[in-house]
């Protein structure tokens, strides 16, 4: 179902803005268009993991459906800029600059991209921040295109959207970002050619279109899919985890990053030294925010793994990895290192991605929802009460398999005992078995 296998962008387009005064400026000015309140951070929402009752929330409002594609999240920030004062108000003189900004929250000035104005086809676009994801798209006969798949916009020409709902959103990005440029490059398509990458509008659909998007859109796409996105049509947009978006994947795909640790068995003939010929215990760290980062659980990798790795003189240490249970084997793997994010998930997502796993919702069981789904939209379209009654979670449950998942517990359960021992703790070195807070394999 989820598709990782295409590439996805190793770097971002542009120049990584490290001018203390610019940089301080950016960010003002995007915390102003997005009444962040001095606050200044990464503007953009992120989504809860999708669970059964999350059917019942779809049935109870209108949402959207779209791919979850596989690539790096990013926030374009547009804007006409005094450069001489890095002054980013309203100016006569300025130029428009397009700015990059990822989930590290650093800033990159892209070259040879820009947005028309709506009205005016001689003047641009200013103050608009733009919300999508840098996929590579792999076409059959042109190979691979770096592609800025845009899906919502919170602030136009000044103006902040936020407080709209998503369909109003969707609408302007549609109607007054993606047509004008549309209509830009028609009338002057050598544009294309110096252009970083394409732009394109990511297209949605009503909730109950659900089996059209898992059965005809996902097999067609040339970039990675991760998944689906669920968005309510009617909520504004919110900074950071929003409840009323859905990440949904199959529950055996679900995945979470963490910060590796690597921490090495003692030397034979030295114990309070390190021996770094030997095989590692992989600790998964879980972020807590202000409240730093706790131990999670640890990872297994097999010996050839591990001896591959090496050759490869591949860095392990102290990276954001993203990691899916593995019931067969009932621990943690590798899928992927996430070298765009600098910390893992907060410990709320972890949970809520915990839950997911336990108590998920497979594709089968989402496409037969889509009736129950439709028939509610159109009652509240007609301002009718839902004809269907809830499903109780029970009743699902009982018909579940008893397949095996990770439970979280209050306490460690240590694991298979007979790895315990094996080595002894250097400082801050967790031993398997004594931590406050893991999964629990049942």
């Amino acid at each position: 179902m989820v598709n990782t296998n295409f590439p996805v962008p190793n770097t971002i387009p542009g120049r990584l803005i490290t001018d203390r005064d610019h940089l301080r400026a950016l960010k003002q000015h995007l915390g102003q268009l997005c009444s962040l309140n001095g606050a200044q951070r990464f503007p953009g929402s992120q989504p809860v993991s999708f669970t059964y009752h999350s059917l019942d929330l779809l049935e109870s409002e209108d949402f959207w459906v779209c791919e979850k594609s596989d690539g790096v999240r990013v926030m374009a920030l547009v804007v006409i800029a005094d450069r001489k004062s890095f002054y980013y108000g309203p100016t006569e003189n300025g130029k428009q600059e397009v700015y990059f900004i990822n989930r590290r929250d650093e800033f990159f000035l892209v070259d040879h991209i820009a947005f028309p104005h709506y009205e005016h086809q001689n003047r641009y676009l200013k103050d608009t921040i733009i919300d999508g994801e840098l996929v590579i798209d792999v076409e059959p006969k042109i190979g691979q295109v770096l592609r800025f798949l845009v899906f919502d916009c919170i602030a136009l020409e000044g103006q902040n959207l936020m407080h709209k709902p998503l369909n109003n959103r969707y609408g302007r990005l549609k109607d007054w970002v993606i047509a004008p440029l549309k209509k830009m490059l028609a009338a002057q398509p050598h544009l294309r050619n110096t252009m970083p990458f394409d732009v394109k509008l990511k297209s949605m659909e009503l909730a109950y279109g659900i089996e059209k998007v898992l059965l005809h859109d996902l097999p067609k796409l040339t970039h990675g899919n991760d998944g689906l996105i669920f968005t309510s049509a009617c909520s504004p947009y919110r900074i950071g985890t929003d409840p009323k978006i859905l990440k949904w994947k199959p529950p055996s795909e679900n995945s979470i990053d963490f910060r590796l640790e690597l921490r090495f068995p003692p030397r034979a003939d030295d114990p309070t030294e390190a021996d770094f010929f030997g095989k590692p215990i992989f600790v998964l760290m879980m972020n807590c925010g202000n409240d730093g980062e706790t131990f999670f659980d640890t990872l297994e990798m097999s010996d050839q793994e591990w001896h591959e790795r090496k050759l490869r003189r591949e860095q392990l240490d102290n990276r954001v990895v993203e990691v899916v249970w593995n019931s067969k084997l009932q621990t943690w793997k590798i899928l992927r290192f996430r070298d765009d994010k600098k910390d893992g998930n907060y410990r709320s997502v972890v949970y809520s991605i915990i839950q997911s796993i336990q108590d998920g919702v497979e594709a089968d069981e989402l496409s037969k929802r889509a009736i129950r789904i439709k028939q509610a939209w159109k009652a509240r379209a007609e301002g009718k009460p839902n004809p269907n009654a809830p499903i109780a979670s029970a009743q699902r449950k009982n018909a579940s398999g008893n397949q095996q998942k990770p439970k979280h517990s209050g306490g460690i359960q240590g694991g298979d005992p007979s790895t315990r021992g094996k080595f002894v703790a250097l400082p801050s070195m967790p031993v398997p078995g004594t931590m406050a807070c893991r999964l629990k394999r049942v």
